[in-house]
């Protein structure tokens, strides 16, 4: 076998999760999920028994990481007796502030602290790649690489395959597969989108925990073989522990906080959302005899979730029988269309509604 490598981006390391309104113990634990992480993909590396370890760029966050965090990523890196090829990306660029820089790195650990593309060999395969040097680098990377014609290449880099650009993501280091082709590399281990996707030239492993509430898709590690005559095999494996969701919760005719808890925890078993970090929104319209504190509620039903937030969106029933019997205009509304429910199901919520949203008007 020529080379196996495990190749994983995006990690994020000391990242403020403010973006999510994820604050304080929350948001602490979030970053204690991202440490837990690294640890993980080496052990993963050990058992695969690869040779390699690759990292697609963006390990830490620039702007937040701690020195006590560096030193974390230090330790753990040359704790792996694995070699380790790093492409620094846009939010760990390797600017001389950056703990590529300032920190003194193990032996089987490299930073290409470079912008233009360079061979590292490792038996007989040449890894090219660059990194941010700065935190904007807007320039084609394949846009004048000489061909490579004997051997096997890969390419590791933090960059866009235009071809399959997420929504709302800002590319940089735009790329295409058929650039990869042409350009002799076998593949392109890549890192910048957050879920995992792979095809016949290009590789993103996704961030190992999803980052935010629209991550929902897979979060891997790649492993990556190439045997002796150059055939390579890329596969992808869930790493994550967590799970990013937001859900609904209909409280209707609901009458006691016992409901809704009964409620969160249906849904949870139902979803899997065990240990999940999770946003509810409460919708539907609730008894007048029930009061909902969200952040209390959130403290009763949080057994199970590793974060679980509420928001009420819910409204209380208006009190039909009460506005019947008044002696108003208000009154003889309610009166009347009550009187003109239909016999079918869909009718009576037709007209259920129409009374809710006619008392609605009378209050405003």
């Amino acid at each position: 076998m020529a080379l196996r490598l495990l190749h994983f981006a995006d990690l994020h390391l000391d990242r403020s999760f403010a973006s999510e309104r994820l604050y304080g113990v929350g948001a602490q634990r979030r970053r204690e999920d991202l440490r837990t992480a690294l640890q993980r993909i080496v052990d993963r590396a050990r058992e695969r028994q690869v040779d390699l370890i690759t990292c697609g760029g963006d390990l830490f966050e620039h702007d937040h990481v701690t020195r006590e965090t560096a030193g974390f990523v230090v330790q753990t890196l040359g704790a792996a007796g694995i070699p380790v090829l790093i492409a620094p990306g846009h939010a760990d660029p390797a600017v001389p502030s950056s703990p590529y820089r300032y920190l003194r790195w193990p032996e089987n650990v490299t930073i290409a602290a470079h912008e233009e593309l360079r061979p590292y060999r490792y038996g007989s395969v040449q890894v090219w790649t660059a990194g941010f040097m700065r935190a904007e680098v807007p320039d084609a990377p394949l846009r004048d690489v000489v061909r490579q014609e004997l051997g096997t290449h890969l390419m590791l880099l933090h960059g866009s395959d235009m071809s399959q650009l997420p929504e709302g993501v800002t590319p940089y280091k735009p790329i295409l597969p058929n650039q990869v082709e042409e350009a002799g590399f076998r593949h392109a281990l890549l890192g910048h989108y957050h879920d995992a996707r792979t095809s016949d030239w290009i590789t993103y492993p996704g961030s190992p925990e999803p980052l935010g509430w629209n991550e929902a898709g897979r979060h891997c590690t790649a492993l990556v073989t190439i045997d002796d005559e150059g055939a390579l095999q890329v596969l992808l494996e869930d790493i994550n522990q967590r799970r990013f969701a937001q859900e609904t919760i209909d409280i209707t005719g609901m009458s006691s906080p016992d409901h809704v808890r009964d409620a969160v925890m249906a849904l949870r078993e139902s979803k899997h959302l065990e240990g999940g970090v999770i946003r509810a929104t409460l919708v539907g319209e609730r008894a007048r005899s029930l009061s909902l504190d969200p952040k209390a509620l959130s403290m009763e039903c949080s057994d199970g979730f590793a974060y679980l937030e509420f928001h009420d969106r819910s409204r209380v029933s208006h009190d039909l029988d009460g506005a019947a019997q008044e002696f108003t205009s208000r009154g003889e509304m309610v009166r009347k269309l009550v009187d003109h429910k239909g016999e079918s199901r869909q009718e009576e919520q037709t007209a259920g509604r129409a009374l809710q949203l006619a008392l609605d008007a009378f209050e405003q």
